[in-house]
């Protein structure tokens, strides 16, 4: 039996905030596929996470071989033509990890606030102005923490038809 699932889809404040941050370092592409980013697969496990939906391109296969051979890269889950790319957090990632959880994205390091302006341009999101008023220490805007619930993977996925042998919760 083939495994099937259900994946709700609540874009979450770690694209806007968190996937920059990762970004530098992993440096991902193919954002056209690019579902979403999660702070965790399971509760809390500082495991960064970003979702696509698989393409069997060749170019696609080479960049997710550049994903997979990159040395933060710690795993993956596969949810039919969905995949789960998971990457361990440094230190920095951690720390900028735990301000955003508490949603005081204002004390986000100046190199990562950068990185997120960096992101916002090439994305073209055309709320950039309001997230640079977010991020302003001066600024008196503030945007609540994010829920947590929409910030893992887990929370999103529903197993229809269960394989036997195959438990990508792993």
């Amino acid at each position: 039996m083939k495994s099937t699932f259900k994946i709700d889809v609540i874009k979450n404040k770690s694209l806007t905030y968190m996937l920059p941050l990762i970004h530098a370092e992993v440096n991902f592409d193919f954002l056209q596929f690019l579902v979403n980013s999660y702070v965790s697969f399971n509760d809390e496990d500082e495991t960064y996470c970003v979702m696509y939906k698989w393409n069997s391109s060749q170019e696609f296969l080479k960049y997710e071989g550049r994903l997979m051979n990159h040395p933060l890269y710690i795993g993956h889950a596969d949810f039919g033509e969905t995949v789960v790319y998971k990457f361990q957090l440094t230190l920095q990632m951690k720390k900028a990890r735990a301000l955003f959880l508490e949603g005081n994205y204002k004390s986000f390091s100046n190199a990562h606030k950068a990185h997120i302006f960096s992101y916002i341009k090439l994305r073209g999101y055309n709320n950039g102005t309001r997230i640079a008023k977010i991020l302003d220490k001066d600024d008196a805007l503030v945007s609540p923490k994010p829920e947590l619930k929409n910030e893992v993977v887990k929370n999103h996925i529903k197993e229809l038809t269960t394989k036997n042998d195959n438990n990508p919760w792993k």
